[in-house]
C-alpha cells in the first residue's frame, strides 16, 4: 500500500506490525501521525515510544511486551537506522514480528537492508514522494473533510507552490479550510495564503531569464530581497532551477522517471520540455548556452562558498550574465 492510500483511508483498526519502505521522511512522519491519532491525548505520552538509531531493539521488544497501565494501545516507532541489525537484534525481531502482542502496534521505518528477514510479516507501506495527480486527489479529499470544496485551478496553484511535499499540502490545506469556513477555495485564496515554495520561486526567475524578460526577472529579484531572500539563497534558487532545466533538456528518461530523480512534478518536466522545444525554435544553439549558463552558475555558487567573492559580487555578477545572454541571443 501507498502512504497516501494509508493516509486518505478511516483507519478501520490497527495492525500489528508496520514496515515504512521508500525513504520520504515527510510520508513516514504522516503515517506515523495517523497511527498515534487513535490512542487518546492523555495516553500519548505513557503509551508510545521511538528507538533512534543506536537503541536496543532487545530494548524496543521489551516495550512492545510491556502491559499499558490505562489498557489501551502501545505504539513502538524504530525510527530509521544507518547501522545493520546484529544476528542476535534481527532474531529477536523476527521472532517478535511472528507473534506480535494483540495490543501493541510496531512501526518501523526501513533501511535497506536491515530487515530483510521480516518479509511477510508487517505490512508494507510505501513511504514514497505523492504523483502529481495522488498529491491532487488528496487536497480533494482533505478539502472535503474539513467541509470545504477546492476550484481546480486552486488545486493545481497549490500543488505546484507546495513541490509535492505531502506534509506540507496537509498543513496548508488546514490553512484554507479555516480561511474558507465551509466554503469554497478559489486560486486567489491560495495566492494570498499559501507562499510558494523555493523551488517553484525558482523556476519563474529562471524563465524570465530565459525568456529575455529582464525586467520581469529584475522586478522579482527586488521583491526577493524585499522579503529578506538571502542573496544566496536566489543563486541557489536559480542554479537549482537552470540544473534541472538543462537535464530535461539532455536527459533521455520518461517525465515519470526525470521527475523523480529530480524531485519535481510530471507536470513541470512536460511544461519544462515543451518550452525548451520551442525555444530551440527561437534561439541558434539553445541547449549549449544552457549549458554554459547552468556551468556558470555552479562555478558562481562554488566560489562565494569558497570564500573568492561575496555572496553578493556572486548574485550580481550571476544576474549580469543572465541579461546579457538571453537579451543578446532571443530572435
Amino acid at each position: 500500500m501507498r502512504a497516501v492510500e494509508f493516509l486518505e483511508r478511516p483507519l478501520d483498526g490497527l495492525a500489528p506490525c508496520y514496515l515504512l519502505k521508500g525513504g520520504d521522511g515527510f510520508m513516514a512522519r504522516a503515517v506515523v501521525d495517523k497511527i498515534l491519532s487513535t490512542l487518546p491525548p492523555e495516553d500519548r505520552e505513557f503509551n508510545y515510544d521511538e528507538f533512534d538509531d543506536d537503541a536496543s531493539i532487545v530494548d524496543a521488544v521489551a516495550a512492545l511486551e510491556t502491559v499499558t497501565l490505562t489498557g489501551g494501545k502501545r505504539v513502538v516507532y524504530l525510527r530509521k537506522r544507518t547501522r545493520q541489525l546484529s544476528d542476535g537484534e534481527k532474531k529477536a525481531l523476527s521472532s517478535y514480528c511472528a507473534m506480535p502482542e494483540p495490543d501493541s502496534v510496531l512501526i518501523i521505518e526501513d533501511t535497506p537492508r536491515a530487515y530483510d528477514d521480516l518479509g511477510g510479516y508487517p505490512i508494507t507501506i510505501e513511504c514514497t514522494a505523492a504523483t502529481e495527480s495522488e498529491m491532487k486527489r488528496g487536497i480533494t479529499v482533505e478539502t472535503g473533510k474539513r467541509g470545504c470544496t477546492i476550484s481546480r485551478a486552486a488545486i493545481d496553484k497549490l500543488a505546484a507552490y507546495c513541490n509535492l511535499n505531502y506534509g506540507r499540502v496537509a498543513v496548508e490545506v488546514a490553512k484554507l479550510c479555516d480561511y474558507a469556513d465551509g466554503g469554497r477555495i478559489e486560486e486567489s485564496a491560495v495566492e494570498a495564503l499559501v507562499a510558494p515554495d523555493a523551488d517553484y520561486r525558482g523556476y519563474l526567475l529562471a524563465s524570465a531569464f530565459d525568456e529575455g524578460d529582464i525586467r520581469k526577472a529584475l522586478k522579482m529579484l527586488e521583491g526577493m530581497k524585499s522579503k529578506g531572500e538571502s542573496a544566496a539563497k536566489i543563486l541557489a534558487m536559480l542554479t537549482s532551477s537552470f540544473r534541472k532545466t538543462f537535464h530535461c533538456a539532455i536527459s533521455s528518461l520518461d517525465d515519470r522517471e526525470l521527475a523523480s530523480a529530480l524531485g519535481t512534478t510530471e507536470s513541470s518536466v512536460r511544461t519544462t520540455r515543451r518550452i525548451i522545444r520551442d525555444r530551440k525554435r527561437s534561439v541558434s544553439g539553445y541547449v549549449v548556452k544552457l549549458k554554459e549558463q547552468t556551468e556558470y552558475l555552479r562555478e558562481l555558487e562554488y566560489k562565494f562558498k569558497s570564500g573568492v567573492i561575496s555572496e553578493d559580487n556572486a548574485l550580481r555578477l550571476a544576474v549580469a550574465k543572465l541579461s546579457a545572454v538571453n537579451k543578446r541571443e532571443a530572435k
